[in-house]
């Protein structure tokens, strides 16, 4: 790891559990440098509209088609579909504001990653891998040994963090969603 490169240098730990990234770019106006706040806290019914926006502008840069009542039908009701099973949902939040979101669930000794999104803005910070991080403790505090997760093809910047945190890409499916998208598998084993 490079000393000085500015998005390796370790996360600072404030007392507020707050996590802090410098964001592209390294100065703002007068040179002064600009750093992004972030948390990651466990979903709450006051995060749904922020958490769908999130998800929303992904499907709007990529061209996906949205369902509601269908395929997204889970992200309007985060407690059924994740939190009344025992699995897990979390935001980030980048002051109130809703900038990311990742679920899991547990089945037996694998773990699954659901709904990773990022905000198109905060890209390239190294929060993304902090979210996956987050899902991955998860997964081992579970007792999990191996996670798997499935990404539209087209999420080229998704595959690279996969990659960069151990996950080996193995098999291919047609998604479910309203698209018939094709989606490769990734898994990470042991955990």
């Amino acid at each position: 790891m490079k000393k000085n490169h500015p998005f390796r240098r370790p996360v600072r730990q404030p007392n507020d559990g707050a996590r802090r990234r410098r964001p592209k770019g390294n100065r703002g106006a007068g040179g002064w440098e600009l750093w992004v706040v972030c948390r990651i806290v466990p979903y709450a019914a006051e995060h749904k509209e922020g958490m769908i926006a999130v998800v929303r502008s992904v499907y709007d840069e990529y061209g996906f088609t949205w369902e509601a009542g269908g395929y997204h039908a889970d992200l309007y009701d985060i407690d059924r579909a994740y939190l009344s099973r025992g699995w897990m949902f979390w935001v980030m939040l980048s002051g109130d504001d809703v900038i990311g979101c990742a679920g899991a669930s547990v089945h037996g000794s694998e773990c699954e990653l659901h709904r990773m999104y990022l905000s198109p803005a905060f890209r390239g910070r190294g929060l993304g891998r902090l979210l996956l991080e987050k899902v991955v403790e998860y997964g081992r505090a579970r007792g999990c040994r191996r996670m798997r997760a499935w990404s539209d093809v087209k999420l080229t910047l998704a595959h690279k963090l996969y990659s960069r945190l151990g996950f080996i890409q193995e098999g291919e499916r047609i998604c479910d969603d309203p698209d018939q998208a094709r989606e490769y598998g990734f898994w990470k084993e042991p955990l």
